[in-house]
């Protein structure tokens, strides 16, 4: 099954609205106080000391920040014992209001990045970063979108593994903004054939939520068939959100997509029309000729008029 770069933001932003992190925005922890999250159930972890198999866990991920510094375990990663799968502490780790900050991790040749989220807030948009490498060892944490209070989320991955901590920083300088992204999937190469996994339409990084979204997205083949379809809506009230920030999702209908597989042969031009609260915004792209590499079959979009996009003054 394929992968979708902004369907998987997606996923994890609605999985956020069940989120396991802090809800209370003055729950949170001094760096001295945080414990892990417990990882193994009690059978478990007796079956593994009678084994003797003891699970080695990767180095704690250290972040400094003015005069404060917080060593975080890493609550899920997979290293050289094996994986595992936790929960953030709760409550989180704060580093309280600092400009920038510096992130450790004694292990060579890996990157990190970083999701900030409105702090206490699920349902509000995640903007990610890259990390600017500073040493072979360290990196530069900067400031993402309008200065406030975010939980933050840091991911490494490097040989042989990767690691996942999270810790609540107030900043105090704006960042950079989040910028609107559109991608699409609806047909697939199984196997040199034409095919269908679904249909997958994402926006993230809008400005606001709109009030009123609506999708059309036509198919055409290469000699000219096409067919036009209206894609099915994700709506997020099951997962405790009236709305994700920013976020607008369509998945489906499969029937759609197979109708569009049997269209004809490739290159097809996807043609997206959104209109939003009445404003109608047109995006085209070619499939597999813009394929993204390693997040096949998805296409980026890019929108005329330009999707609207989040203000310093929000």
């Amino acid at each position: 099954m394929r992968t979708l770069a902004l369907g998987a933001v997606a996923v994890l932003l609605l999985a956020a609205c069940g989120d396991t992190s802090s809800s209370d925005g003055d729950d949170v922890a001094p760096a001295d106080s945080v414990t892990v999250s417990e990882m193994e159930s009690p059978v478990e972890e007796q079956e593994r000391l009678e084994s003797g198999d003891d699970l080695e866990y990767p180095p704690d991920v250290i972040v400094r920040g003015g005069g404060e510094t917080l060593e975080l375990t890493p609550y899920v990663f997979c290293w050289s014992s094996g994986c595992v799968d936790g929960a953030p502490p709760d409550p989180l780790p704060d580093l309280g209001e600092q400009s920038d900050v510096t992130v450790e991790f004694p292990a060579e040749d890996w990157e990190f990045s970083a999701s900030f989220r409105r702090a206490g807030d699920a349902c509000a948009r995640t903007q990610s970063i890259e990390l600017e490498r500073t040493s072979a060892t360290t990196f530069r944490l900067r400031a993402a979108g309008v200065a406030g209070t975010y939980d933050v989320d840091l991911f490494g991955r490097g040989d042989g593994g990767d690691v996942a901590v999270q810790f609540r920083w107030t900043t105090t300088v704006a960042g950079e903004l989040p910028e609107p992204e559109a991608l699409i999937a609806v047909l697939a190469d199984n196997d040199g054939t034409v095919d269908s996994y679904g249909v997958e339409l994402s926006v993230v990084n809008l400005g606001d939520t709109p009030d009123r979204a609506e999708a059309t997205v036509t198919v055409t083949a290469a000699d000219g068939a096409s067919l036009s379809f209206e894609p099915t809506p994700v709506g997020t009230e099951d997962e405790g959100c009236e709305a994700v920030e920013g976020l607008l999702v369509w998945n489906g209908p499969e029937d759609k997509g197979l109708e569009a597989a049997a269209l004809g042969e490739p290159p097809f031009m996807y043609t997206v029309e959104l209109e939003l609260d009445g404003v109608r915004h047109e995006a085209t792209a070619t499939w597999p000729d813009e394929e993204i590499p390693g997040n096949e079959p998805s296409v980026p979009l890019t929108f005329d008029p330009a999707l609207p996009a989040l203000s310093a003054d929000v």
